[in-house]
């Protein structure tokens, strides 16, 4: 020991100073400690404590946001689907309407067609009667001549009748013809 208090004069270290120095020093220490690296490991803590949170929150944040992305996901494809549908739908009504006008029109061509045969039939009727009237008079007239008198409308009207079923046989077999 006596080694160590030549060594401490020699270095020019008092012992009662040094000892009181670490007094101090653990003191110092104590205080620190109770005062400084208490708050600040305080601080610490709750700032790790308010990051877990936010990091928490950035999460659940994060999934509601993929989770309203998945729902407006969902959402435009059912509005897809459904302008999908409804396209088809009205190509559909479109296509019905087309195909009604299209009987429609057909249909009244065939009544266009139906009339002008009537038409034509009323006119070949037509055309027939004054033929036969053409032609009776005409009978009449070359009876009249060839017999070289007059007829009576007694005599005439069976001579008429005869005439009018000949050219009636003519015409239904012209008209067969064509």
């Amino acid at each position: 020991m006596e080694f160590l208090r030549d060594l401490l004069g020699d270095l020019h270290i008092d012992p009662p100073v040094i000892l009181v120095n670490i007094i101090g020093f653990l003191i110092l220490l104590a205080l620190m400690r109770k005062f400084f690296f208490g708050p600040i490991s305080q601080f610490f803590a709750d700032r790790q404590q308010e990051v877990a949170q936010w990091v928490g929150s950035t999460e659940s944040a994060q999934q509601q946001a993929e989770q309203e992305l998945s729902r407006i996901h969902g959402q435009r494809q059912q509005m897809l689907d459904q302008a999908q549908q409804e396209a088809t739908e009205l190509h559909q009504q479109a296509q019905q309407q087309a195909d009604g006008l299209v009987d429609e029109a057909r249909q009244q061509a065939l009544e266009r067609e139906q009339r002008a045969e009537e038409h034509i039939r009323a006119s070949q009727e037509q055309a027939l009667a004054e033929a036969r009237s053409e032609i009776a008079q005409l009978s009449t007239e070359l009876a009249r001549r060839a017999l070289g008198e007059s007829l009576k409308d007694e005599e005439q009207q069976p001579l008429l009748e005869a005439a009018l079923r000949d050219v009636e046989e003519i015409a239904r077999r012209n008209s067969e013809q064509v």
